[in-house]
């Protein structure tokens, strides 16, 4: 599949006439993270998982774009990501990841094909993120396990969701366009052929995994003085599996942001019940489909200094799956090459038994390396 796209990818770029005015660039860029963390968990969960963790990350970018003129540039993208001691198999190969995408950019907008975050997702505004575990996705999973996110050898399970941004289709290959910005307003439309991707919310035994997903998003951001407000309003509708809705909000002043989102799902229930268990479908596997999620944050920057206080709630309606999460964080970019992390986070889950909750403190401090 990587070679058939990329093949394609830059068999297209191959097709532009050499004769007319243009120039192509070519970049390459890579990321390594690391973060040791201690985890303190309540005594009624202290079984969950060990007390030390130190999970990282490694991302690679290759980039090849022609620019005919200052108006119009293809690109052709390749991301390349692999991570060590992770709680949850999320990327869109489990263990590791890639997304093969084109960008055209012109006068009337900017077209996206292959395997990218749909328009509501890259639109949407949301609680500050200082950048350390992530306030949508949060990677306290890694150090304080939450029981309502699986995605492992026994199956994929998501009982409430873990992203205030529509993220049920992770990075499936789709198209997806973008408006230019007109008065500080954008829109963005997706057409996901089949929604499925390991590193959205779908169970790959989902009997839906293959329907289609149908996305658009609205962004705005107006300046006032010294105050930037900006908003995103995203609807989604994935055939025979939810309908969705997000919206957010951010004020920034003066290095200050105030931001939060939320996020409501949605089942038609004549298209498809809950909960249908089977092999490698846990109890409550498809929660996520019938939910709400909300966040909240204050962040501040300054310079190569950026940190945010953040709160993230999520449950599922008419079950006892409930999510609390609140994290400060802080990153420093001591260089152009190396960038110094540190984060206090708790997760407080709570689920119809014991085995289905965990609570516990997580103390984190990283380095983040740039080439």
């Amino acid at each position: 599949m990587i070679k058939q796209t990329l093949f394609g990818a830059f068999a297209a770029l191959s097709l532009i006439p050499s004769v007319q005015a243009g120039e192509w660039t070519f970049e390459a860029m890579g990321k390594a993270q690391s973060l040791f963390g201690y985890s303190h968990p309540d005594s009624r969960y202290s079984y969950h998982q060990s007390r030390y963790h130190l999970p990282t990350r490694f991302s690679a970018n290759l980039m090849a774009q022609y620019s005919f003129n200052e108006n119009y540039q293809l690109g052709a993208y390749l991301d390349l990501a692999y991570g060590i001691d992770q709680e949850l198999k999320d990327y869109n190969h489990g263990s590791w990841g890639e997304q093969v995408y084109l960008i055209l950019d012109a006068p009337f907008g900017r077209f996206i094909g292959g395997q990218s975050y749909n328009a509501a997702y890259q639109l949407g505004v949301g609680a500050p993120d200082a950048g350390v575990l992530g306030v949508n996705q949060s990677d306290i999973v890694n150090f304080v396990a939450n029981p309502h996110w699986q995605r492992n050898h026994r199956g994929t399970a998501y009982r409430t969701l873990n992203s205030t941004e529509i993220n049920t289709d992770g990075t499936a290959p789709k198209i997806t366009y973008i408006s230019p910005e007109f008065d500080g307003t954008m829109f963005g439309v997706t057409y996901v052929p089949e929604s499925f991707s390991r590193d959205g919310l779908i169970s790959s035994q989902a009997t839906y995994r293959d329907k289609a997903g149908y996305i658009a998003s609205v962004y705005h951001n107006r300046e006032l003085g010294n105050v930037s407000l900006s908003g995103s309003l995203g609807l989604a509708h994935f055939t025979d599996i939810d309908d969705e809705i997000s919206v957010g909000l951010s004020v920034y002043y003066k290095g200050w942001t105030l931001g939060g989102g939320v996020r409501k799902t949605f089942v038609n229930h004549k298209f498809a019940d809950m909960n249908q268990t089977g092999y490698k479908r846990p109890e409550e596997f498809d929660g996520f489909r019938d939910a709400w999620a909300y966040n909240i944050g204050l962040g501040y920057e300054f310079g190569p200094f950026k940190s945010s206080l953040t709160y993230f709630y999520s449950k599922a309606d008419d079950r006892s799956y409930e999510d609390k999460i609140i994290q400060l964080s802080g990153r420093y970019q001591l260089n152009q090459y190396v960038e110094i992390q540190t984060a206090v986070a708790h997760g407080d889950y709570d689920g119809p038994t014991k085995a289905e909750s965990n609570q516990g403190y997580a103390f984190i401090g990283g380095v983040a390396l740039k080439f």
